[in-house]
C-alpha cells in the first residue's frame, strides 16, 4: 500500500508544480483595489468585468470623490496601464498628483501640443496589420465622435454615412496600392483632384494631378487577386461613378468626409496625428499611461477628435492582443464620456475582459448618452453599452429620467400595505351615539427598492458644509454584496 501511494504521488507532484505558477497568476485577478466598507470591495475581477460608470449631475462630485477614488487604486496597482481623456483643463495637475503619489510619475506621458509625443493614426492602423477596412473604419468611428456635437440629423443620416465610407476606402485603397501607406492628408488631396464630370478626365490637367499619378502608380504595383479586384472596384468608382454623380448628392458626401479629414489636416492636429510616431497604443502595454490633454471644451473639435482616434485605437489593440494572465491590465478612462462616446465602445466592452481591458467612464446623464448617439439607433446603442458596466456608482442626480434607470437596477421587493376604513352607519340611532365600525384590509405587490427621490434629493454632494463627504449607490450585477443586496450606500471622501 505505501508502495502504491508513493507511487501515485510521485506522478502528481510535477504536475501540481507545474498548476502552481498558474494558479498564482490567475488568483491575482482576486486582488483587492479597493474597500466600499469593511465587507466589501472592489476586486481587479470586479474591474475587469467591463469597467465601472459613474453618474451624477455637475456639482454631485463624482469626479473629486468616487473617481478619485477609483484612479487612485486603479494606477497604486503596478501592473496597469492605460489612457486618460482629459475632459478640463485641471484634469493634468489632478493625475500628476495622482501618479506622483502613487510612485508612478514617469509613467504618465502627457499626450499634448506641447509635448513631443506624436502619433499618425493612420499610418499605426497599416503598420498594425490593418488594410484598407480598417483605416476606413478608423476615419469613420473618428467622424462619429465629431457627429456627436452636431444637431443635425435625419432619416437618411445612414444613407450618407454610408456613402462618406464608401469614398473614403476608395480613396485609401488607391493611394495604399500606390504607395504602400495612407494619410489623412493624401486623402484630402486625392479627393480634391478627383474628376467632377467625365469629360475632365481627358483633359491634360486632370492627367498630371494628384489623383490621375495615384491611379496610374496603383495600376502598376503589383497585387495580390483580392487587391487587383478591389483596386478595380476603385477606379471604377473614381473614373466611371462619382464623375457622373448628380452634383447635389456628390457635394454633400464630399462635405460629410471634407468635415472629417479638414480637421486632421489643419493647425496642431496635423502635426499631433498626421506626421511622425513615438508613442502608440503598444506602450499602454509596457505599463504607461497616456494622458490627452485636449480638453474637448478647449479644444474643441480637434480636442474630440485626437481623443475619439486615441480611444478607438487603443480599444482596437486591446483586442488584438493574446493577454497572458499576468500582463498589464489597460484601463481607459474618460471624464464627461458623453464627449467622447462612439457605436464602437459596447463592441469593446462585450469583448474586452478576456484582453485584460475595462474603461472607468464619469457622465452626467443618461439623457446625455441619448444625445450624443443620436436617433432612435442611437439609443438602442446606448441601452446595449451601458449594461456592459458591471459596477455602477450613481451620485446625486438632475433628471428623472436617469433616476428611473438608477431605480430600476435596483429592482423590486414585495412590499405590504394595510387599510383602514369606516363602514357606512346603518342607522340614526349608531351615529348618535357615536357607534361605527371600521374594516381594515392588507395588499402586496411590488415597489422599487429605492424610490427615485432617493437619487434626486437624498445624497449629499461633498464641499465643507457637507464634511467633504459625497454619497453614492454602487450597485453590482451578479454577486451580491455582503447585505444580501445588490446595492450600497458608500461614502466618498473629497479629502486628497
Amino acid at each position: 500500500m505505501k508502495t502504491m501511494l508513493s507511487t501515485l504521488m510521485a506522478k502528481l507532484l510535477p504536475r501540481m508544480g507545474s498548476m502552481r505558477p498558474l494558479l498564482k497568476k490567475t488568483d491575482r485577478l482576486d486582488a483587492t483595489l479597493l474597500h466600499w466598507n469593511p465587507l466589501d470591495r472592489l476586486s481587479l475581477r470586479d474591474l475587469l468585468s467591463g469597467g465601472v460608470c459613474i453618474t451624477g449631475r455637475s456639482g454631485s462630485g463624482k469626479t473629486s470623490s468616487s473617481g478619485r477614488m477609483i484612479g487612485n487604486a486603479v494606477i497604486r496597482h503596478p501592473r496597469t496601464g492605460g489612457l486618460i481623456l482629459a475632459a478640463n483643463t485641471e484634469d493634468l495637475a489632478m493625475w500628476r498628483a495622482m501618479f506622483e503619489a502613487a510612485g508612478r510619475a514617469d509613467d504618465l506621458l502627457v499626450f499634448a501640443p506641447d509635448s513631443r509625443l506624436r502619433f499618425n493614426f493612420l499610418s499605426y492602423v497599416l503598420a498594425s496589420g490593418g488594410q484598407t477596412r480598417d483605416v476606413t473604419r478608423c476615419l469613420t468611428v473618428i467622424g462619429e465622435t465629431l457627429r456627436s456635437n452636431e444637431t443635425s440629423g435625419g432619416e437618411n443620416a445612414d444613407f450618407w454615412a454610408r456613402e462618406q465610407e464608401r469614398m473614403i476606402f476608395n480613396a485609401t485603397e488607391i493611394i495604399k496600392t500606390a504607395t504602400g501607406t495612407v494619410s489623412a492628408p493624401c486623402i484630402q488631396r486625392f479627393i480634391t483632384t478627383a474628376p467632377q464630370c467625365p469629360a475632365e478626365i481627358a483633359t491634360a490637367s486632370w492627367q498630371a494631378g494628384y489623383c490621375n499619378q495615384c491611379i496610374a502608380k496603383a495600376f502598376k504595383a503589383n497585387k495580390t487577386t483580392v487587391e487587383a479586384h478591389d483596386f478595380q472596384l476603385a477606379t471604377d468608382y473614381w473614373l466611371s461613378e462619382f464623375p457622373t454623380m448628380s452634383e447635389k448628392t456628390r457635394s454633400s458626401i464630399i462635405t460629410g468626409v471634407m468635415g472629417i479629414l479638414h480637421v486632421f489636416n489643419v493647425g496642431v492636429v496635423r502635426e499631433l496625428v498626421s506626421t511622425t510616431t513615438n508613442v502608440s497604443p503598444d506602450d499602454m502595454l509596457l505599463g504607461k499611461w497616456i494622458l490627452v490633454n485636449m480638453a474637448p471644451a478647449e479644444w474643441g473639435d480637434m480636442g474630440a477628435l485626437i481623443a475619439g482616434g486615441w480611444k478607438y485605437l487603443t480599444q482596437r489593440r486591446i483586442l488584438r492582443r493574446q493577454a497572458e494572465p499576468d500582463g498589464f491590465i489597460n484601463v481607459i478612462w474618460a471624464d464627461e464620456y458623453h464627449q467622447f462616446v462612439n457605436s464602437f465602445d459596447s463592441y469593446y466592452l462585450a469583448q474586452c475582459r478576456s484582453r485584460l481591458g475595462c474603461m472607468v467612464v464619469l457622465s452626467q446623464s443618461l439623457s446625455s448618452y441619448y444625445a450624443a448617439l443620436k436617433g432612435d439607433s442611437g439609443r438602442n446603442l446606448a441601452d446595449a453599452l451601458l449594461p456592459n458596466f458591471s459596477t455602477k456608482i450613481f451620485h446625486a442626480l438632475g433628471d428623472v429620467k436617469s433616476a428611473e434607470w438608477a431605480s430600476g437596477l435596483i429592482g423590486k421587493k414585495l412590499e405590504s400595505f394595510f387599510g383602514v376604513s369606516m363602514a357606512p352607519v346603518e342607522n340614526l340611532w349608531d351615529e348618535i351615539n357615536g357607534r361605527s365600525s371600521v374594516t381594515m384590509s392588507t395588499s402586496e405587490h411590488y415597489e422599487n427598492e429605492l424610490q427615485n427621490t432617493v437619487f434626486l434629493n437624498g445624497l449629499r454632494t461633498g464641499g465643507h458644509m457637507n464634511g467633504l463627504i459625497c454619497d453614492g449607490i454602487v450597485i453590482r450585477s451578479g454577486d451580491p454584496f455582503a447585505n444580501g443586496a445588490n446595492w450600497l450606500k458608500v461614502e466618498f471622501s473629497q479629502k486628497a
